[in-house]
């Protein structure tokens, strides 16, 4: 097995060097950074986690909290949050959670045995915790918030639907209390406003209680939609699946488009428009931020503007 004293060898310089060096220290002259970098990539030597853990007093573990309604996650933030992870000599650990007490208890586990947490879709405030970060979350958080401009989607993708000949658009989303899907519904009050279009709150569907309750009672209702909205992919094939089931077909009786853009987009039939935006920028963003707060160089924390989505034109919207 390949140890610190045959990297130091190598490289020539002493194990103290290459221990600085490994754990991203400063202070170490740039021939020497690059000659460890070089001689532990040629040994292929990895560090002993465990070993540096009890060396800094540092646990050396990044806490992960999702949400269980966000399946999405699983395909999309955690591989890239985990990659950067791994670059950074740091391990993951993830707890899933849905409701706000379950990410409370998640929270404060994992808070107790990691340098930080990330809240990956979280709907609670963490703002009395120490290094926690939010993504795609509650952006009220006093330390770290990166997101999505859903305002900003769901107007885009109203505005699109408008220009298609759509005046009737429903909106699915999570729950009307959480700060995301508010922003969702100023963009879409804002697309009806500057369309002179009135409001219909019968046209406001939540996934919270029963997404399938609540797009039957759509269905089942006198209130007459040419298109959907939703929050999610997943919401989307659902919507899809209960229309068929109904003889609704999409996109020729009902439109429907998606503010997500996840590998299912592209596997429903019909392909899914979306809103798409990047989880490459937002777990960077995010990644760049928890590096910053494990140094404890909280000047170079960030609060990212909001990231905005480019529309992704497929087959599951028509003209009316």
């Amino acid at each position: 097995m390949v140890t610190i004293t045959d990297v130091s060898r190598l490289a020539n310089v002493s194990k103290a060097t290459v221990s600085r060096v490994l754990s991203g220290s400063r202070g170490v002259r740039e021939d020497s950074r690059l000659a460890v970098l070089k001689a532990a990539e040629e040994l292929n030597y990895s560090p002993n986690i465990a070993a540096q853990s009890l060396a800094t007093q540092s646990s050396n573990y990044v806490g992960v909290v999702l949400n269980t309604n966000d399946a999405a996650s699983l395909s999309s933030y955690l591989p890239l949050i985990s990659r950067k992870l791994k670059a950074m000599n740091k391990l993951m650990l993830v707890q899933f959670a849905e409701s706000e007490m379950e990410q409370q208890n998640a929270l404060v586990e994992l808070h107790s045995q990691c340098e930080a947490v990330i809240m990956i879709n979280g709907s609670i405030n963490t703002s009395a915790f120490e290094h926690v970060l939010h993504m795609d979350g509650i952006m009220s958080d006093s330390q770290s918030s990166v997101g999505f401009d859903y305002q900003f989607a769901a107007e885009s993708a109203c505005r699109y639907l408008l220009g298609k000949g759509h005046r009737k658009i429903a909106l699915l989303v999570d729950d009307l209390e959480s700060s995301s899907c508010l922003d969702l519904l100023t963009g879409y009050k804002n697309a009806l406003q500057n369309s002179s279009l009135p409001y219909d709150r019968r046209l406001i569907l939540e996934a919270k209680t029963n997404l399938e309750q609540s797009l039957l009672g759509l269905i089942n209702s006198f209130t007459q939609y040419s298109a959907i909205v939703v929050k999610r992919d997943s919401y989307a094939a659902e919507a899809m699946r209960i229309m068929r089931e109904f003889n609704i077909q999409v996109p020729k009786d009902v439109s429907v488009i998606s503010l997500e853009d996840s590998p299912l987009a592209q596997q429903l039939n019909p392909t899914l428009t979306c809103i798409s935006h990047s989880t490459q920028q937002l777990a960077d963003s995010c990644m760049d931020n928890l590096a910053a707060m494990l140094e404890k160089s909280i000047q170079n924390i960030k609060q990212s503007p909001l990231i905005a989505g480019r529309l992704v034109s497929r087959e599951s919207v028509s003209n009316i």
